[in-house]
């Protein structure tokens, strides 16, 4: 995981006091990501959390990928060959 780290201290006390999930956007509104609070209860962490996807493109996409698909076991093994000094 990426770590990002705060110097801000305004920014820093708005994330403080949330305590649930957040959208982060810039000035113009648009969507950076989302936040949630360490010390939110694991089980809402994503409570009513949507697909930005439909129901309908997610099963296009099913159908469409399916073909491709290998068991994790051998999606492994092929990272193991392809990278051999990460896996030591």
């Amino acid at each position: 995981m990426t770590r990002v780290v705060l110097d801000d201290a305004q920014t820093v006390a708005k994330l403080d006091a949330l305590q649930q999930r957040a959208e982060i956007c810039d000035a113009e509104g648009r969507v950076l990501g989302y936040y949630m609070p360490r010390d939110a209860e694991r089980p809402r962490y994503y409570k009513g959390a949507k697909s930005p996807l439909t129901k309908e493109e997610r099963e296009r996409i099913l159908r469409e990928e399916i073909k491709d698909a290998i068991p994790l076991s051998e999606f492994w093994e092929r990272m193991r060959q392809k990278y051999p000094e990460k896996f030591q």
